[in-house]
């Protein structure tokens, strides 16, 4: 019974406090969506009803089912190009809309399958020089595109650059300079409303005013193409509708690949923008959750025949800034669209389908971000490679190839850099602190004792770099070897038989192996195999919380040992003072730790309170030291 209260506690606070702001916010979204919707649907070759189905029935499954408070569904620009590319093979065909449909659902299909297997972390492999990339190529090829409907040309089925170009050039003396004029006109006055007045929907005035203009200068009969002359209208009704095709095997096929390059880019749109906003609005958003919510919606709009729907950048900036407090507002822009269209039904075969080019044209433009490609040039040599590659190849090969070559280039990148463990040679400076330095200081030093940081995750490739990089130090005169191990984590069985080769090598060498910085995951592992008994309890260290204080635990055991052989060795040890009292070294056999033969004076040796001091093994003079003498 106090549940229910409860329940009924927190409907009436959301009635009376946050309803208002969720559907001021979703008034604002419909009024963006409706001319953006039928623009993206004039991109993918359809009736732009399909469109407004798309801001329609999708929006409300996601409001049910997604995770974000934020992110509104509906038709994109991105989502709405790749869909016209990947089904060029079937534009001209009486069924095309029944293609449109199926890859919808399809494409929904995986993303559901991809929330439910939790496989949304594979957008960590995929760089943002590949989103990148693609969507300044498809801002390009989108304005190529439109270009060929702004000067009133014949339409041409294809979504390469090289077509597109070649295509404008050969029919330059048929431009329509009618057509020209309202489109230059509905661009420039859609930038400047943008600019000047961004809170008003530019877009659906732009639209109504160009059709009044059509309809009042009988334009139509000039050579301005309206929407009723692309079909008949009157025939097209939100319904159930289960999309039909012949069931081919090279049809299905386009469709499978064609669904696996929508889902993928989808998936990267939808869960960057949700994770982006969360980031500002504070909100911890289920990635896996909202996969499958976009994936249910994407497939509850096919049947709707509704176009391949996506998260909108765009409309779901406007929803969070007009102070959406929940998923409900996303559902409610769905349902005020549906009310518009109602009404406006009747009227959406007199807008001229140039006008719709100009919108589109300035959507386009606004995916080129010239911030985040500044970012991506001056980043690694891998980042640039990956941003040309997937830019040329939305520019010039079939656009779902792009999507799948700029991942695969990012993914293996991604391997090629994690597969380079990465080694340090550590020395200590005059005043006691650790600098790490490259491998080639250590054969210039050729230091008895050496310090080696590796950091990565030795699995079977990188763990066949660390062996062979610690086989040609070995060669170098080193009676102790101290591997740091605090940034390190042992994955796979071919690096505890890299690190028993590693041992067996040393050993053969009379080289000593110490480990230091070793985690307790590390440690059970070392001590399951038994090399952890191989190597010796007391030449292994475990991290702690003080950096490198295990370091230097390791290195006081390796002062001690090479210090204990020197005596062996040595019948007198040579006297060194400092202070006025005795310091007894052998320095024939003084431990280096990579400083060169130098007598380094305690005087130049800072005394830091916050790092662990090492066990001395000399008699202390009156002057107290932190690390040995000549480190």
């Amino acid at each position: 019974m106090q549940n229910i209260t409860n329940t009924f506690d927190q409907l009436e606070q959301y009635l009376h406090q946050r309803l208002p702001k969720d559907v001021k916010a979703s008034l604002s979204v419909a009024m963006i969506a409706i001319p953006q919707a039928m623009a993206y649907a004039s991109i993918v070759g359809v009736s732009p009803i399909y469109g407004l189905y798309a801001a329609m029935i999708p929006p409300v499954v996601a409001s049910f089912v997604g995770s974000s408070d934020h992110v509104v569904t509906g038709p994109t620009i991105t989502t709405a190009l790749i869909t016209s590319a990947v089904l060029v093979p079937f534009i001209g065909q009486e069924n095309y809309p029944e293609y449109v449909f199926a890859l919808a659902i399809l494409s929904g299909l995986m993303r559901v399958v991809m929330g439910l297997l939790n496989l949304d972390y594979i957008i960590r492999y995929v760089s943002n020089a590949v989103v990148t990339g693609f969507l300044t190529g498809a801002s390009i090829l989108i304005v190529l595109n439109q270009t060929v409907t702004l000067l009133g040309l014949p339409p041409v089925d294809s979504h390469q650059t090289h077509v597109l170009l070649i295509h404008l050039f050969e029919n330059l003396n048929k431009i329509n300079f009618i057509v020209l004029s309202m489109g230059l006109f509905a661009i420039i006055s859609l930038f400047w409303l943008q600019r000047l007045w961004p809170k008003l929907p530019a877009s659906l005035l732009v639209i109504l005013l160009t059709s009044f203009a059509a309809q009042i200068f009988g334009l139509d009969t000039r050579g301005v193409t309206l929407i009723q002359d692309l079909g008949n209208l009157s025939q097209l009704g939100l319904r159930f509708h289960i999309p039909t095709f012949p069931l081919k095997d090279n049809i299905i096929q386009t469709l499978l690949i064609g669904a696996g390059a929508v889902a993928l880019l989808d998936t990267l749109e939808d869960l960057t923008i949700a994770k982006s906003i969360g980031y500002m609005s504070g909100q911890r958003v289920d990635t896996s959750r909202e996969l499958v919510g976009q994936g249910l919606a994407s497939i509850a709009g096919g049947f709707f025949q509704s176009l391949p729907p996506s998260g909108s950048l765009t409309r779901s900036a406007i929803n969070y800034e007009e102070g959406a407090t929940s998923r409900v507002a996303n559902g409610l822009s769905g349902v005020f669209v549906f009310a518009a269209f109602l009404f406006i039904k009747r009227w959406v075969g007199y807008i001229p389908l140039v006008s719709l080019t100009g919108v589109v044209i300035i959507s386009a433009l606004h995916l080129i971000d010239r911030h985040q490609i500044e970012i991506t040039l001056s980043g690694r040599n891998s980042s640039k490679i990956v941003f040309a590659a997937t830019f040329t190849a939305v520019l010039f090969l079939p656009l779902y190839l792009s999507i799948y070559l700029g991942t695969i280039l990012s993914i293996l990148f991604y391997l090629y850099q994690s597969s380079r463990v990465k080694l340090g040679y550590l020395q200590l400076n005059k005043d006691g602190k650790f600098v790490k330095k490259g491998f080639h200081h250590i054969p210039q030093n050729t230091p008895e004792t050496a310090v080696i940081d590796v950091e990565g995750d030795l699995y079977f490739a990188a763990a066949e770099d660390l062996a062979d990089a610690l086989h040609q130090i070995m060669n170098v005169e080193i009676e102790i070897l101290v591997l740091r191990m605090r940034r390190t984590r042992l994955l796979a069985s071919t690096a505890i038989r890299t690190l028993e080769a590693i041992q067996n090598k040393a050993a053969s060498n009379g080289t000593t192996i110490v480990l230091c910085g070793v985690s307790e995951q590390t440690m059970a592992m070392l001590r399951d195999c038994g090399l952890a008994e191989q190597i010796g309890d007391e030449h292994i260290f475990p991290a702690t919380e003080i950096p490198y204080a295990s370091t230097r635990q390791a290195l006081d055991k390796a002062y001690s040992k090479v210090n204990s052989e020197s005596q062996s060795r040595t019948s007198e040890p040579v006297m060194r003072t400092h202070h006025g009292g005795p310091w007894p070294f052998p320095a024939p056999h003084a431990v280096r730790a990579g400083i060169p033969r130098q007598h380094v004076p305690l005087d130049s040796i800072s005394h830091s309170p916050c790092i662990e001091q090492p066990t001395s093994h000399f008699p202390r003079s009156r002057h107290p030291y932190r690390v040995p003498p000549v480190w």
